[in-house]
């Protein structure tokens, strides 16, 4: 034994000793505990004409938002903002950011508002999504590029002003911090909501100092494909609600109440295509077949080549002759095609692309965008039949499905 192991000689506290050494852990514990939100809830005011507020605070931190840009007399007021997550469907607004700056509004805030939000598929991260989107706004000269004053409240201050620091390492940016009266601040330790929210955001801000690398690339990308997805779904979801309208409606009026929204394949940008344009209006004016009787004129355009899967395709596109007639400023082109999924998840008789005509020899082709003709949900319609040179021997797996 005497080979691994030595008698050793220590000292440690006595009775008092312990009782000491407790009563002064427990001190700075105690003070660490009564400044923690001091120590969160900072300010760094700067001298800057631009203040953007982050729009998820209380109206009644916009309220004081107000007040503090007018007697600091600023020029310029930004609200940043997340996705509204709740109430989505009855909100009239989509993110934060609008909503706060409609308040704004109603609070007779006169001055401009610009608004800078993210989209949806921006889950995490978002304060530095928030910020990214800022700087994304800011390069395009929108609004001024330059050093501002960040506006919020409570506890979530020191976190916001590092990652819009991060996100702008080359601006000077203040820090105001509005108190948050849904807790009271210097005994927050109190109430279970102020122990939660400081506490959290404590953890947060620790995370954010040591662990929290972003890469800004992605953030952009993410961004840039979200508010495309955003914009996707929200044509889909005014054309539910407009089909579930009985005095808009392309359905029979029996089949409004079984209505429970349009089948779509999922959003991908694989299927946002860009084609070459040739204009060719060479060709005679021709009746074009329908479903029925109907035979309404329509003039070849031009021709799209585009490649799918390395295979280059191609899709003629026509003019309405009665639409130009009544309208001879018309840019709309009309683009029916058929592919190899009608009849299996697709609409056999077809689907329809819109497009306007290009100002130059490319245009964007989006199959997410591809819709059904009115034949696909009632007979009682008369829809234009794609033509076979419009036939792609392909699946097309975007756009709108069959219906039942």
């Amino acid at each position: 034994m005497s080979l691994f192991l030595k008698k050793k000689l220590i000292t440690v506290p006595t009775l008092w000793g312990w009782l000491a050494l407790f009563l002064l852990v427990f001190l700075i514990l105690y003070l660490l505990l009564i400044n923690t939100y001091n120590f969160l809830a900072i300010e760094r005011p700067t001298s800057s004409d631009v203040l953007v507020v982050e729009g998820w605070i209380p109206e009644k931190g916009l309220k004081k938002a107000i007040e503090f840009y007018h007697t600091h007399n600023y020029k310029y007021m930004i609200i940043t903002g997340v996705p509204i997550t709740q109430w989505s469907f009855s909100s009239p607004y989509s993110n934060m950011a609008d909503a706060s700056a409609k308040s704004m509004r109603m609070m007779l805030f006169r001055d401009s508002i610009y608004t800078v939000s993210v989209p949806s598929a921006i889950v995490r991260d978002r304060t530095y999504s928030t910020a990214v989107a800022l700087k994304m706004r800011m390069e395009t000269g929108d609004i001024p590029n330059k050093d501002f004053d960040l506006y919020t409240v409570g506890a979530h201050a020191r976190r916001s002003h590092l990652i819009f620091s991060m996100a702008f390492p080359d601006k000077k940016i203040g820090l105001i911090t509005d108190t948050d009266d849904s807790y009271d601040p210097p005994i927050w330790y109190k109430t279970s909501y102020g122990f939660r929210i400081v506490s959290s955001e404590l953890i947060s801000y620790l995370y954010s100092r040591v662990f929290f690398f972003p890469n800004e690339t992605d953030i952009r990308s993410l961004i840039i494909t979200g508010r495309y997805i955003d914009s996707i779904q929200k044509t889909r979801f005014d054309k539910d609600n407009e089909f579930s309208d009985s005095l808009k409606t392309p359905l029979k009026l029996a089949d409004i109440q079984l209505f429970r929204g349009l089948p779509y394949y999922e959003i991908s940008k694989y299927w946002k295509v860009r084609a070459h344009f040739v204009c060719d209006t060479t060709t005679p004016i021709f009746k074009m077949p329908t479903s029925t009787n109907r035979l309404p004129e329509y003039k070849k355009y031009g021709v799209l080549s585009f490649l799918i899967h390395d295979t280059l395709y191609r899709l003629t596109a026509f003019q309405n002759i009665d639409l130009l007639s009544k309208d001879p400023t018309s840019k709309y082109l009309f683009v029916p095609f058929k592919d190899k999924s009608n009849n299996s998840t697709s609409y056999g008789g077809g689907r329809y692309l819109d497009i306007e005509i290009p100002d130059n020899d490319t245009v964007t082709l989006d199959f997410n965008q591809a819709y059904n003709p009115y034949c696909a949900y009632s007979n009682r319609w008369s829809c234009p039949i794609p033509p076979s040179e419009n036939y792609l021997n392909v699946f097309i797996l975007a756009g709108e499905k069959k219906y039942h």
